[in-house]
């Protein structure tokens, strides 16, 4: 173990281009910030220089931090989970609902809007102008979209993803779905489909990917935990 003495650190106060040269200079692997009681308050490592680098365009706050978004329900113990997301500093939150323009939905935007009101907060799935209308009067950041053929909902989708004023497109399965959403509107994208059985996605390989995991759809409806399947191992994600 390093003796104290002879620690290379930084003291609490430091901006991030002066821990950065700190850092270049001694050439070590991590940098320690420390308080005026020399109690370690945060740290800097080689690696966050070499991220910023690589991925100049990852989303991240004013504090150079990457963004954190978060799933909750619309059931009234979820609120608990709201207010300990928020105490630890998520960005965003994401309602958990297979049907947006649905009175649980609605009436829990409203009370994170009330409770939180600058917190963002992603709802859906809607696909229609008037469905988007009744989250966005709540209090709605942006919408979703069922699962279907962005061809044959073009028209709906559209409708919908005019109403909002941050719009992303869900069931995404492959790169053409993503020139359709963007296309019709959508300026973000969900790619779960996409992604699943990539080698960077988590899941045993057998003669195929296989992910496990748990998911809780709907207001009132519980999906059976655990659930696992199977699906065609995709290669790197880097192919896309």
């Amino acid at each position: 173990m390093t003796k104290r003495e002879e620690l290379v650190v930084a003291t609490a106060g430091v901006t991030l281009k002066e821990a950065n040269d700190i850092l270049q200079r001694s050439k070590k692997g991590k940098l320690p910030i420390v308080n005026d009681s020399d109690e370690l308050v945060a740290i800097i490592a080689r690696t966050d220089l070499k991220k910023n680098r690589d991925y100049p365009l990852a989303s991240k706050d004013p504090r150079k931090q990457l963004l954190c978004g978060a799933a909750i329900g619309t059931r009234e113990d979820d609120k608990y989970r709201l207010d300990l997301l928020v105490q630890a500093g998520v960005d965003m939150v994401v309602l958990d609902s297979s049907q947006g323009n649905s009175v649980y939905q609605i009436n829990m935007i409203h009370y994170i809007k009330q409770k939180y009101p600058e917190l963002q907060v992603v709802g859906g799935n809607v696909v229609t102008a008037a469905q988007a209308k009744n989250l966005i009067d709540a209090g709605w950041m942006a919408c979703g979209r069922p699962p279907g053929d962005l061809g044959v909902q073009g028209g709906r989708v559209r409708a919908a993803l005019r109403r909002a004023r941050h719009r992303r497109t869900e069931a995404i399965q492959t790169v053409g779905h993503v020139v359709k959403a963007l296309s019709l509107g959508a300026s973000t994208v969900m790619m779960g489909s996409l992604l699943a059985a990539t080698t960077e996605a988590p899941g045993e390989v057998l003669s195929s990917r296989t992910v496990c995991g748990s998911r809780s759809t709907g207001d009132k409806v519980k999906v059976a935990q655990g659930v696992s399947g199977s699906v065609q191992d995709k290669g790197s994600i880097h192919k896309f």
